[in-house]
């Protein structure tokens, strides 16, 4: 038998395989994975184009705090609530056309914003900017698993859960220069050009699954039937294998924000607040990145988010212990990032592992955005209440809380084998 039957002509393998076994025998694309992950960056950008602007928009419009924080919460609003529903969909509609029709929809809307429209009319875009965003981180790591070998699965779902991190810390970077230049309007304008590049070759070069190739030469594609849809919708709540990665990822999330906000400002020190407040994203992001090639090449995900959740829960109680000790605060809390990093890593890494149905992932990255956002929702309200009335102990004791339910999760999750 080859022993590299992914040289083997298409026109054989659709004959002979399965589609699960064709996904698995995939030859990796790096280039459309990384533009892939581009397209994610992209995305992320929805989120971090309004963090770096928020001054200004506050000035421009006149308006409430709260308001212009509604326009900011707006894009994780329709992953909360239709997450799993875009997973579903994702996979009837096909994974490559949802994604290059969100990401086009996101960048006429980051345009439209340039013209700097009325609150109302701005509120509307924010939210269709969330479906733009949700159908994007949905079908993209779907896709991104489909690209790849499965000696390279884990890995690369560790870079695809680095970009949100990676967004914040380019608009960090690059937003305020933009801005100082030529205000809103230049930020939004660049970012819409931005997917220009990025459309053009998933466009041209990204190439179908071979699940969706054999699909489509063996029978046609049948029609979005609303019953199946249901059924499907329900189905995703009641497999478990596609729900628990966005169930660890529920309680990473509930405390990742609230951890970059207030851990910085623990210290008294200014100078090392800002530090602090350059290093944790980038270090939470090369956590992420580190948890794929752990998890490809030496533990699986489900241990791997146990001794992550562990770390977190380690470094927290060092980091709140130590606060007034500037190198032991500072070496600590870059420490709880890490780990905190490796959660989430993790998390994205159990979706192959558990799953290899395209449209079963698909429904699972559905999950994951949904409850991502629930916890990014919850979470930092939670933390400042604690804090407010417990201060730095109130912190520590919902943190450990969280970590103490994320490791029931991932070791509950240790009895499902590899699918």
């Amino acid at each position: 038998m080859d022993s590299h039957p992914s040289e083997i002509p298409l026109s054989s393998q659709t004959q002979t395989i399965a589609p699960s076994a064709a996904l698995e025998t995939t030859k990796t694309q790096w280039l459309n994975i990384i533009m892939l992950w581009f397209a994610g960056i992209y995305v992320a950008m929805q989120f971090a184009k309004f963090s770096v602007s928020y001054d200004l928009l506050l000035a421009h419009y006149q308006s409430s705090a709260s308001t212009i924080s509604m326009a900011l919460s707006c894009v994780g609003i329709m992953g909360l609530i239709f997450g799993t529903i875009a997973g579903v969909l994702s996979g009837k509609l096909g994974h490559k056309k949802v994604l290059l029709t969100c990401l086009l929809l996101g960048s006429l809307l980051s345009w439209w914003q340039s013209f700097l429209p009325s609150i109302e009319y701005l509120l509307v875009s924010r939210l269709l900017e969330g479906l733009s965003h949700l159908g994007v981180v949905v079908s993209a790591p779907t896709l991104i698993i489909s690209l790849c070998d499965k000696r390279h699965q884990a890995m690369m779902m560790g870079l695809w859960g680095s970009f949100f991190g990676v967004a914040f810390a380019l608009m960090g970077w690059l937003g305020n220069p933009l801005l100082e230049e030529g205000g809103l309007s230049r930020l939004y304008q660049v970012h819409a050009l931005l997917l220009v590049p990025i459309f053009c070759y998933l466009f041209i070069r990204l190439p179908s699954t071979k699940a969706q190739v054999l699909d489509a030469q063996n029978s046609p594609t049948p029609p979005l039937n609303i019953r199946q849809f249901l059924i499907d919708l329900a189905s995703l709540y009641g497999n478990l294998r596609t729900l628990l990665p966005g169930l660890v990822f529920l309680f990473h999330t509930s405390m990742f924000v609230s951890l970059l906000t207030f851990i910085p400002r623990l210290s008294q020190d200014e100078t090392l607040k800002y530090s602090l407040s350059i290093f944790l994203p980038l270090i939470s992001i090369g956590g992420t990145f580190l948890a794929g090639i752990l998890a490809q090449y030496w533990l699986s995900p489900q241990r791997l988010g146990t001794i992550a959740y562990l770390g977190v829960a380690l470094f927290s109680v060092l980091t709140l212990t130590y606060i007034d000790h500037h190198t032991l605060f500072f070496t600590f809390a870059n420490c709880l990032l890490l780990f905190s990093g490796l959660v989430a890593g993790s998390a994205f890494a159990m979706i192959p592992f558990l799953l290899k149905n395209p449209d079963q992932q698909a429904q699972s990255n559905g999950a994951i955005a949904q409850l991502g956002n629930l916890g990014a929702t919850l979470g930092p309200p939670m933390f400042a209440v604690v804090i407010a009335r417990f201060q730095s102990t109130g912190m520590l004791i919902l943190i450990l809380a969280l970590c103490i339910f994320g490791m029931a999760l991932t070791l509950y999750s240790n009895r499902f084998r590899e699918h």
